[in-house]
């Protein structure tokens, strides 16, 4: 059976807003030529997330999207690993950080506003750019849990990690499900320290100019990031009033690195207001 027998066209998609289609030819919805890596666990995936962005250098690109963002999450289990300090460090060395987290319900009602916030804080000091996110539907939240690197003049070094683990408290759990120390508050049914079993994508290849065009519309997206007139008045009163600088251009995707045909699908709200 035919690739095109499994996957979405184009006009099957039938979404004109996104320029996921478009950059393929012939209405090709999908790349090919990609390798796929399955982290299962998140120990798993923060470490080679934590290998592959320690080695980046000035003038890399790194971009990431989040539901939830725990600054502290020590990526490694060890002192200095904490997700903050991992891109904050980078920043500091000339990578160009750029970050979209939800712009998350209160704390109060048990989500993370806090924590979202503080991550993007501690990445802005250090040079980096993140943003809370709200372009939503009203009450809905944005789940995606990526990041993308990418090394101009060493596109062979260029990956993306994509799938369900947030940067956050419980999610550094391995196969043996002790939990992670640093643990998320949940209902006591699941124990002191909950077990958490997840899994992102390693991806190389082509596919990795998708899943950056998906940041690149998010990013470009000219509607207001908050759809609250008070949020955006607080914003103001904290001088906090975002000022996205332009991305730069887009680098040609990244060479073949397996036989794997990849189609990325998203869902694309209608929304009213913004």
């Amino acid at each position: 059976m035919a690739v095109a027998d499994w996957y979405l066209s184009a006009r099957e998609r039938g979404n004109p807003w996104t320029r996921l289609d478009a950059r393929h030819p012939g209405g090709r919805a999908w790349s090919e030529g990609n390798s796929v890596t399955p982290l299962v666990h998140g120990a798993a995936y923060f470490a080679a997330l934590t290998e592959r962005v320690a080695a980046m250098s000035a003038g890399d690109l790194l971009l990431f999207v989040d539901w939830r963002g725990d600054p502290d999450e020590r990526l490694t289990g060890e002192a200095g690993s904490e997700v903050a300090r991992l891109f904050a460090d980078a920043a500091a060395r000339g990578v160009d950080v750029r970050g979209l987290v939800w712009r998350s319900h209160w704390d109060r009602l048990a989500f993370s506003a806090a924590e979202n916030r503080h991550l993007g804080e501690d990445i802005d000091a250090a040079g980096g750019e993140c943003y809370l996110d709200m372009r939503v539907r009203l009450g809905g939240s944005h789940h995606q849990k990526f990041v993308v690197l990418r090394h101009p003049g060493r596109p062979e070094l260029d990956i993306a990690f994509l799938g369900g683990i947030d940067l956050c408290h419980s999610r550094r759990d391995d196969a043996d499900h002790a939990g992670d120390p640093q643990r998320q508050p949940m209902a006591a049914v699941y124990g002191p320290r909950p077990p958490w079993h997840d899994v992102q994508l390693a991806l190389t290849g082509p596919v990795v100019g998708d899943v950056e065009t998906v940041f690149r519309e998010r990013w470009e997206d000219p509607q207001p990031l908050s759809r609250s007139p008070l949020r955006r008045v607080l914003d103001a009163a904290r001088g906090d009033l975002p000022r996205r600088r332009p991305l730069p251009p887009q680098q040609p995707d990244p060479a073949p690195t397996g036989d794997l045909p990849v189609q990325l699908l998203r869902t694309d709200g209608r929304r009213l207001g913004g």
